[in-house]
């Protein structure tokens, strides 16, 4: 091999292998995106920086307090979905309603999908996003219903 195609070799090796980790990075592997869950809960932290933005949520399940962890995209991503996030959106203490998908594990996190801000107003942070119809934590998912939708044989 000359030396020239071995430089060209490793060259784009390294690139390879410098590029693999953040591709690996970006996987929602982890979340089960199938599923579709909802949760309210109060504000304890929200991050809203790269690589991902975080949101942080206090609740009470089976009457105990749990603290939730959600992860979002990059702000840059999460406007283009969106432009009505930024870093004051939502602050701690606020009452807020989200839906998204659930970690595999079981554990208190998740993907984030929206979130509704104390007035009201729904903002969307993954396309797509999840519907209305969001599982309850620690409810079944219900059944389809045929005849909801016509178009359904």
């Amino acid at each position: 091999m000359t030396s020239r195609r071995l430089r060209m070799f490793t060259l784009f090796a390294l690139a390879g292998v410098a590029g693999s980790p953040a591709f690996a990075h970006h996987s929602q592997a982890m979340f089960d995106m199938s599923r579709c869950m909802k949760l309210e809960g109060t504000v304890r932290a929200f991050e809203y920086s790269f690589p991902h933005s975080w949101l942080w949520i206090d609740a009470v399940q089976d009457d105990m307090p749990v603290i939730w962890a959600f992860e979002a995209a990059a702000p840059i991503q999460m406007m283009e979905i969106d432009k009505r996030w930024s870093r004051n959106v939502v602050k701690k203490g606020d009452k807020v309603a989200i839906q998204f998908s659930p970690h595999k594990n079981g554990g208190h996190s998740g993907s984030l999908h929206s979130l509704v801000l104390p007035e009201g107003t729904r903002l969307l942070a993954a396309t797509p996003a999840c519907g209305q119809e969001a599982d309850a934590i620690g409810g079944p998912r219900p059944a389809p219903n045929p005849s909801a939708n016509p178009s359904v044989n």
